[in-house]
């Protein structure tokens, strides 16, 4: 996906507003252009809101209501697409992205998350193309994040080498990006460094931390069993097993432990 950081990959940071703002704005009769913004930036906030916490109806349910109020305001629709993106409707979500970009065409936000939605429908090429540009804007404020979307097409079409490199680029500006230090472990798994990569994989696993993120436990268990380091193996295998139960990796983990007791 984007960067898994949501409230990174938005655009916008929504405030708290209450309960009886909507009752106001719900009672206004005949609604005038600026009134109408402003409803619509209420939803705007509302949506996004929901969109951060991961309620999709909700959040789209508003952001529709805010779109519908004003029609012609990329952030709407960029963030309308991206919960088209999280719910995996790929083609939904790149139709919202182009119609931001339709109106702000220099709206970077919006085309590194076209890119990274070009990507899921596997148009890697196009997917670069655009992440250059965005990348080539200098007041772009989180370059990391199209390094790292960048990487995962390189990734993606199995040009491992070129998708290092870009993690790398990612890394140099923010350590901390989860997705970054781990997918350059993988990588360099990928590879076939398996040195490096245990060490790039066991970084990611202290990054990852906060964010609760298990695929780095997983790959780095799988890079130590090749490694011929069974018991390193088996612990992280075990870790993805107990703070990841229910996770992506899970059955796999456990099918792994079964190989290596």
């Amino acid at each position: 996906m984007f960067n898994t950081h949501l409230g990174r990959i938005l655009s916008f940071n929504p405030k708290s507003v209450t309960v009886a703002i909507v009752l106001m704005m719900g009672l206004t009769g005949c609604v005038t252009p600026k009134k109408a913004r402003e409803e619509a930036e209420f939803h705007l906030r509302i949506g996004t809101s929901h969109l951060i916490e991961g309620n999709y109806p909700p959040a789209l349910s508003e952001l529709l209501l805010a779109e519908k109020m004003d029609p012609e305001n990329p952030l709407v629709k960029n963030n309308i697409g991206l919960v088209y993106f999280f719910q995996e409707h790929y083609s939904l979500s790149l139709q919202h992205f182009e119609r931001a970009l339709k109106i702000r065409p220099n709206f970077m936000e919006a085309r590194n998350n076209r890119a990274r939605t070009l990507i899921e429908l596997e148009r890697y090429d196009q997917a670069i193309s655009e992440l250059k540009t965005v990348i080539s804007d200098l007041t772009y404020p989180d370059p990391a994040k199209a390094w790292v979307n960048m990487g995962v097409a390189f990734f993606r079409k199995k040009d491992f080498s070129s998708a290092r490199d870009r993690f790398s680029k990612a890394i140099q500006i923010d350590r901390n990006n989860c997705l970054a230090v781990n997918y350059f472990g993988r990588a360099l798994y990928e590879l076939g460094s398996l040195g490096d990569a245990a060490r790039a994989l066991d970084n990611a696993v202290v990054v990852c931390k906060q964010v609760k993120f298990d695929e780095p436990h997983y790959f780095s268990g799988l890079t130590y069993y090749k490694l011929g380091k069974t018991i390193s193996a088996i612990a992280r295998m075990e870790e993805v097993m107990q703070l990841f139960p229910h996770g992506a990796y899970a059955k796999k983990a456990e099918s792994m432990l079964k190989l290596m007791r």
